[in-house]
C-alpha cells in the first residue's frame, strides 16, 4: 500500500501591510503570545474567523428630498422659539396663533411630500 503524499497548502504570495500604533501592537503581541502563535499566524486566524458585522445605510441623492428635510429642520427650530417663548409666560397674541397655524400647515405639507417621495424610493407607487 502506497504511502499518502503530504498536502502542501498554496504559497501565500500576496502582501498586506498594517501601520498599528505602539499600543495596538503591543496588544497584537500579547495576544498571539497567549494564542501561541507567530503574529502573522495570529492575524490570518483573526481574518478567518472573524465575520465583521456589515451595516447599510440608505443615502439619498434627490435634492427635492434634502430640501424637504432641510425646511423640516427650520420649522422645527421656529416652533422651537415659540415654545420658549410661550414657556417664559409670554402672552398668547392672535399673530402668534397664526404664526403656529402656518408651521403646523408646512409641517403637514412636507410630511406628505417626504411620504410621495420616500415611497418612490422604496418602490411603493
Amino acid at each position: 500500500m502506497a504511502r499518502p503524499k503530504k498536502q502542501i497548502p498554496p504559497s501565500k504570495t500576496k502582501q498586506l501591510t498594517l501601520r498599528l500604533t505602539e499600543g495596538l501592537f503591543e496588544l497584537l503581541t500579547v495576544n498571539a503570545q497567549k494564542a501561541h502563535l507567530p503574529r502573522t499566524e495570529y492575524i490570518r486566524s483573526l481574518i478567518l474567523n472573524h465575520h465583521p458585522i456589515i451595516k447599510y445605510e440608505t443615502v439619498f441623492d434627490s435634492t427635492e428630498l434634502l430640501s424637504v428635510f432641510s425646511n423640516l429642520g427650520k420649522i422645527g427650530s421656529n416652533l422651537n422659539q415659540i415654545a420658549r417663548h410661550l414657556n417664559q409666560d409670554n402672552p398668547f397674541d392672535e399673530s402668534m396663533k397664526k404664526e403656529i397655524q402656518i408651521c403646523i400647515a408646512e409641517l403637514y405639507k412636507m410630511r406628505d411630500e417626504l411620504k410621495k417621495q420616500a415611497g418612490e424610493y422604496r418602490g411603493d407607487h
